[in-house]
């Protein structure tokens, strides 16, 4: 019976090639645009997957003396939090006039670019947290344990463009010794320079030892934690409940913008799914009158078939075989149009779609299953044909 319907198939084969084309067309517009959202996906998450299940949490004390030690252990003790890396910033301003007024206890003494940087200080430990351990650094080498205690900075590639720095050179640091108009100066070696990552959160840090800056300035103070937890899904508790329990301090985290962004990506991607059913429906429709008529033009050859002995069974199952048969074939055409599509985007732009296996899996089990709907009423209709009444008049 099998071999019977390819031949069916393949009896008008314009027609047949033009319905083939129909549904693959369908269903490779449905893949290429499946696989869109699958990279939109894919990118959402890479950016903000890591940034969704941390917490923000800063002094908000009214003499802003800082995070205290207590406080870091209270919120580290809690069973959500992952870990919990305190953060320093410390602004150098260029000084421009000759009088010895640094505008400030902070000096940056170097001549071009911008008049302003700021260290970010950070356990070299927590670095790949803050940077990312896939960020590499494309001059010198990043922050090191032993870095602890060091005069060492770290840059990233737009600080390191906008000051005109390089592997080598110093970043004076000056502090007013105990309020006195005595200022001490300590200088930092540029170790390391990162590669763009175009986060400019990262593009315009400049990273140094932590333990180094609280030895000059002679203070502990942490002005900021950046809080990890272990499951996403718990951001918005313990948020509320280090607000609740932990004074002197104010939590915030990014999961709001992140849910708004996941729902907005579900909808653009319910719309694209949509967008490619209409073009596999359009298809089904093609399937469906193609079937129809070949249904009328072998009336004859399925009343001999009845006639001959073949059961209504029989024909059903030779109609939707043979309807079957071409929505395959269009759904493994579909699939290759759907992998060059996906193959081409990137050599035009820098957005890369995924093919999921599950996202193949659908849409050839959509093909064969809209094929075999599309093919139903052509059968049925077949099947029901009375031998003697088509062998009279055909």
């Amino acid at each position: 019976m099998l071999d019977i319907a390819v031949k069916n198939v393949f009896r008008q084969k314009i027609r047949s090639a033009l319905t083939i084309a129909g549904i693959a067309m369908g269903i490779g517009l449905i893949l290429a645009l499946g696989s869109i959202g699958e990279g939109l996906n894919e990118q959402m998450n890479a950016r903000f997957g890591d940034v969704a299940a941390v917490i923000d949490v800063r002094d908000s004390s009214d003499t802003q003396t800082g995070i205290t030690q207590d406080s870091i252990d209270q919120i580290a003790s809690m069973p959500e939090v992952s870990s919990v890396i305190p953060i320093g910033t410390y602004r150098i301003t260029r000084s421009f006039s000759r009088g010895g007024d640094f505008g400030g206890p902070l000096n940056f003494g170097r001549s071009g670019g911008s008049n302003s940087v700021t260290f970010t200080a950070i356990n070299p430990d927590d670095q790949d947290y803050m940077i990312g351990d896939t960020i590499e650094a494309t001059e010198g080498r990043k922050l090191e344990s032993t870095d602890d205690g060091q005069t060492v900075v770290l840059l990233g590639y737009t600080a390191a463009q906008d000051q005109n720095l390089n592997v080598g050179d110093e970043i004076e640091y000056q502090q007013r010794v105990n309020g006195t108009s005595t200022v001490e100066s300590y200088y930092f070696s540029v170790i390391g320079i990162l590669e763009q990552t175009g986060d400019s959160s990262i593009d315009g840090a400049a990273y140094v030892p932590l333990k180094t800056m609280q030895e000059i300035e002679n203070d502990d103070r942490i002005e900021s934690l950046k809080v990890k937890l272990n499951d996403v899904s718990t951001v918005e508790n313990t948020t509320q409940e280090i607000n609740d329990q932990v004074d002197g301090v104010r939590a915030s985290s990014m999961i709001t913008m992140v849910r708004q962004i996941e729902s907005s990506l579900q909808t653009v991607q319910l719309a694209v799914y949509g967008i490619g059913a209409v073009s596999v429906i359009v298809g089904g429709l093609g399937v469906m009158n193609t079937m129809i008529m070949s249904v009328m033009e072998r009336r004859r050859e399925i009343g001999v078939m009845k006639a001959i002995g073949a059961t209504t069974g029989m024909i059903l199952k030779q109609v939707l075989q043979e309807s079957a048969i071409m929505s395959l074939m269009g759904g493994a055409v579909g699939l290759s149009l759907g992998y060059l599509a996906v193959g081409i985007v990137p050599q035009y732009t820098s957005f890369t779609p995924i093919m999921t296996p599950q996202l193949m899996a659908i849409g050839l089990g959509f093909s064969i299953f809209l094929g075999m709907g599309a093919g139903l009423y052509p059968a049925w209709s077949a099947s029901q044909l009375d031998p003697i009444r088509v062998l009279r008049y055909e």
